[in-house]
């Protein structure tokens, strides 16, 4: 039986790990200035607060809509969420009624009508983080990287997952993958179509933050992260959409305009690929259409119906729109863009949590909204990484050992730190190559 770690010889192991490799990698890790080469400023202190903001965001936009999830596909969530709400218990007739109806749609469209109705839903104020995918297989990213360094290679962090990640606590590409090594198949054949039928699913796209966190001003290095770790669970669009939002992770160090970013990130993905056409059809809807409503109608029968079916919950490109719905629709308002982004359905918990991830940066701790940022001093509950962190997870210890691998990753690629700043040299960003799982475009007719 393995032995689990006492909270207090994990937070040991991580300092260990920081300052093992800080000290014995100096080739690695060593301040090299170049003075042919632009560098952007970027205070270590603000850097603290925007990657505090960044985690606190995604974590935020979770937890906020986690009772949304999946409850509303091919269909707009009828009401706002202005403070924090949960969805009450249906009653026992409700439940018994619903229990009743055999055929699964029918059953699903019964109990729509309860939930799209406000009044079964109630405030509440959190006391914990829930255990949520969205985070903790971030944390699983951060503890293998801070185990081995920034050369960790895609196969030691599956082999992490197999050692430390409860499979009954992941799901869509991450579960597929999971099983593919049991099978012997590793990275990056686990995400591949061959392989697994998730290649398109949005796991990647809402577990790429951390690789934009670490690279404040570096796409390049966030895409090589991507290429990495995104073929870990994904394939084509799947990993795209993941490097679209590190991109925008990484530019919001500097860039505060929601059309800007979302612009960016298309700098890092194939143009030709099906995300690239899908962010560029919100970006022309956005110049459309005042009212992001009707911005859905003309967007959904496009990229959100297959064959005149809805695609599946999980796909990345419809909950993707959904993501840059939220940024243009928002203009940068931290509740208007979580807010509209849980509206538009689908994935409604993960979609919001990327808007406010990347707007979190933007504006860093400081500037988000205090009912919000109350999740700040609150515990992480944790269920599926019992092997690293036996007990709840203190958002001090993922916000330091980010910083310091945020660190290291400025320093190994081009950047230095004087009198307390950070030097960071100027990079755009680079598109990866081009692959495809088949996709094809519906007809102008479908979308009328």
């Amino acid at each position: 039986m393995k032995a689990k770690f006492k909270s207090s010889i994990w937070i040991v192991f991580i300092f260990q790990c920081m300052v093992y490799l800080t000290l014995s990698s100096p080739k690695s890790y060593a301040q090299t200035i170049n003075e042919g080469i632009q560098y952007r400023q970027l205070p270590i202190e603000v850097y603290k607060d925007k990657v505090e903001g960044g985690w606190l965001g995604q974590a935020i936009a979770v937890l906020w809509a986690q009772w949304t999830e999946l409850k509303w596909q091919g269909e707009i969530i009828p009401f706002d969420l202005e403070d924090w709400y949960r969805l009450k218990t249906p009653p026992k007739e409700i439940t018994d009624k619903a229990a009743a109806i055999e055929d699964r749609q029918k059953r699903r469209e019964f109990m729509s009508k309860y939930y799209s109705e406000k009044k079964n839903w109630e405030i509440w104020v959190p006391d914990k983080m829930s255990d949520q995918d969205d985070l903790y297989v971030e944390f699983m990213f951060l503890y293998s990287i801070l185990k081995n360094g920034l050369d960790v290679t895609a196969t030691e962090i599956a082999e992490d997952w197999v050692k430390y990640l409860s499979p009954e606590r992941i799901w869509g590409a991450n579960k597929s993958a999971y099983l593919n090594f049991g099978k012997g198949v590793w990275p990056p054949m686990s995400g591949h179509p061959r392989y697994s039928n998730n290649g398109d699913a949005i796991d990647y796209q809402i577990e790429a933050d951390l690789f934009g966190l670490i690279s404040p001003g570096l796409p390049r290095i966030s895409n090589a992260w991507g290429d990495k770790v995104g073929h870990i669970m994904n394939y084509g669009d799947g990993v795209y959409g993941g490097m679209a939002m590190s991109a925008m992770y990484s530019a919001a160090f500097f860039e505060s305009n929601p059309r800007k970013l979302v612009e960016y990130s298309l700098l890092a993905i194939p143009t030709e690929s099906a995300y690239a056409k899908m962010v560029r059809d919100v970006l022309d809807l956005h110049q459309k259409y005042p009212n992001w409503q009707d911005a859905w109608k003309e967007l959904q029968p496009k990229w959100g119906k297959k064959d005149g079916k809805l695609v599946p919950g999980l796909d990345v490109r419809i909950n993707g729109a959904y993501v840059y719905m939220g940024l243009l629709y928002g203009g940068g308002d931290f509740w208007k863009s979580m807010n509209i982004s849980m509206r538009c359905g689908v994935d409604s918990d993960c979609n919001p949590s990327s808007v406010a991830g990347i707007l979190g940066t933007v504006l860093g701790m400081k500037g988000i909204p205090a009912k919000w940022g109350i999740l700040r001093e609150l515990p992480i509950d944790n269920i599926a990484i019992k092997e690293i962190y036996p007990n709840l997870i203190k958002w001090d210890d993922i916000l330091n050992a980010t910083i310091e691998v945020g660190k290291w990753n400025i320093l190994q690629n081009g950047g230095y730190l004087s009198k307390d700043v950070f030097y960071i040299p100027y990079q755009t960003p680079t598109s990866a190559p081009l692959e495809q799982t088949i996709w094809v475009e519906q007809p102008k007719s479908d979308s009328k």
